[in-house]
């Protein structure tokens, strides 16, 4: 079973909320949790793996692009997607800035549009995930290389002879007359 997206919707407008969630629950593919309240939705960012976040832009009690880059201090692999009413080049400025939003969504919108950014931020979110865990593998194999060489001085170096090394045209056998054991040719299928 595939798991589902998980999208959070916030806006302090009810009716627009319910809009905006009742679209995208359409959506099989999304799970999708609806809230007022800013402080809630981090709550939910700082626990769970969220992977869009649906943001007014104009709310009380933060700015969406305010909410936007808290979002992304906390879990910065979750896709910020801003609605507003008020298509400004400082709106634009001010979502960019603070949150690196993915994409602004004027008001009112058609359905499909909402839908098929809110998919393109899955996406972009699924990719994230992916370089945060190769970046994740590179830093615990570069630790576990420091661990080493300092628990055992020198052992990722490779001492060579004056030149470098060469790969012989059958390393096999040099392996065997080195008295190497259990290397031979069935290692290369």
């Amino acid at each position: 079973m595939i798991a589902k997206s998980l999208i959070v919707c916030i806006d302090d407008d009810q009716a627009m909320l319910a809009a905006v969630a009742r679209i995208l629950r359409r959506e099989p593919s999304f799970d999708v949790r609806a809230s007022s309240s800013p402080q809630e939705v981090l709550g939910w960012i700082a626990t769970e793996e969220i992977a869009v976040l649906v943001s007014d832009y104009d709310m009380p009690e933060m700015t969406g692009a305010q909410l936007a880059g808290r979002a992304k201090q906390i879990r910065p692999e979750t896709v910020r997607i801003l609605l507003t009413g008020q298509h400004s080049l400082e709106t634009a400025i001010d979502g960019i800035h603070q949150g690196e939003v993915f994409r602004f969504i004027r008001k009112p919108f058609e359905e499909f549009i909402l839908r098929s950014a809110v998919m393109e931020a899955v996406e972009r979110h699924q990719q994230l995930v992916a370089l945060s865990a190769d970046r994740q593998q590179r830093e615990r194999r570069s630790a576990l290389r420091e661990a080493l060489e300092a628990e055992y001085p020198g052992i990722s170096e490779v001492p060579s002879r004056d030149g470098p090394l060469e790969v012989t045209a059958d390393p096999w056998a040099e392996a065997l007359a080195l008295g190497v054991l259990g290397l031979d040719d069935r290692l290369e299928r």
